[in-house]
């Protein structure tokens, strides 16, 4: 018998596509919500760390000379910013053996600024101690402070450093996980029982149509539908809104693969629970928000408790968006985010076979 899978994911993705409310909210919401949320980001490069030179009585040779230390490790020297202050009779103290200590105040800047201006510090506290005899005059320190000693301090990346993400790369795929997850756990749920209450699934029962292709052509119609999604609204992202998407094209590619796949078995599950389009719309949505939250399409895993990125990880949205932060870091030097397509396959290998099954008791009931 000629399988009629096809017929029926076409006629599913017709009355789709049949919805403009439907195709607008999933085709151009994602990209505006982009647009916006990017917006309140800064796309440009993080400003340096920026320090205020306090010497006290210090001579001001000290002052010129501990600037030019802490501005050769990256640190910006001026007006403003984070507070050093130095002890009086820095370089007396270093000769006569008593140590010095600087103070470093935290005024506006993040925590990890301060630890960044705190070791450059540290660090040109010992160069000055090894060269504290040699700091009597202007000219001398310059000389000294500027020339190779007996300490030296090297730091270096292995592989390549991650890149700074503008605001737009980091919300658009943020916006399409979500809104992958919201069409296929709110309008095609409420399509499936919309289907059911009308009668016109059980028709289709009637007819020499085997239940197997309807399970299947629901399945592609909602895959094919997701993969409209993602080709619209990274296509429309990368010429309006100039977005590079600079990752592993196939990697990204099978990644999102697998969160399509388990995005609506997932769908197909939840709508098999509703006899109510109202009921499963409200849940729907409930659900579409929840699952986006915690699984980092509102803010990245990174700034959560462990607690919860464990519980994100539970989640299709989480391992999607984990591979994704991954691969907006560090480019197309990410290595394949094998486990997360493992784990979200795994996922749909559990819940299609009972959304399939339960969608036939419902069919068949």
């Amino acid at each position: 018998m000629r399988s009629h899978w096809w017929t029926i994911a076409k006629l599913e993705l017709t009355l789709a596509l049949c919805d403009r409310e439907a195709v607008a909210w999933s085709l151009i919401a994602p990209i505006v919500m982009a647009a916006i949320f990017g917006a309140m980001f800064n796309e440009s490069p993080p400003a340096s760390t920026r320090v205020t030179i306090e010497a006290g009585a210090n001579p001001p040779v000290v002052a010129s000379g501990f600037a030019l230390l802490l501005e050769r490790r990256g640190i910006q020297v001026g007006d403003g910013g984070i507070r050093v202050q130095l002890p009086d009779s820095l370089v007396d103290r270093m000769l006569d053996g008593r140590g010095a200590t600087a103070r470093v105040v935290k005024k506006d800047e993040g925590d990890l600024r301060v630890m960044a201006a705190s070791a450059a510090v540290r660090e040109a506290l010992y160069v000055i101690a090894f060269r504290a005899g040699t700091l009597r005059n202007a000219d001398d320190a310059q000389a000294s402070l500027g020339s190779p000693g007996p300490l030296s301090v090297h730091a270096s990346t292995l592989g390549s450093a991650p890149r700074v993400v503008t605001g737009t790369e980091r919300t658009l795929p943020s916006m399409l996980i979500m809104f992958i997850m919201f069409q296929l756990t709110t309008f095609f749920m409420v399509l499936w029982v919309d289907d059911l209450r009308t009668g016109k699934m059980k028709r289709i029962v009637m007819s020499p149509t085997p239940t197997r292709d309807i399970v299947l052509g629901n399945v592609f119609a909602r895959l094919l539908w997701a993969a409209l999604q993602v080709l619209i609204v990274l296509g429309v992202g990368s010429l309006v809104l100039g977005v590079r998407f600079e990752v592993p094209a196939l990697d990204f590619t099978l990644l999102i693969a697998a969160y399509m796949l388990a995005a609506t078995a997932l769908g197909l599950l939840l709508g098999t629970c509703f006899k109510s389009s109202e009921k499963a719309n409200a849940t729907g949505v409930i659900a579409g928000l929840v699952m986006a939250a915690l699984g980092g399409c509102w803010w990245p895993l990174e700034v959560v408790p462990s607690a919860m990125r464990t519980v994100a990880l539970f989640l299709p949205t989480g391992q999607a968006m984990d591979a994704i932060g991954e691969m907006t870091a560090l480019g197309v030097a990410a290595p394949f985010p094998l486990q997360n397509v493992v784990i979200l396959v795994a996922m749909a290998a559990i819940m299609l076979p009972i959304a399939a099954r339960r969608m036939k008791v419902q069919l068949m009931g």
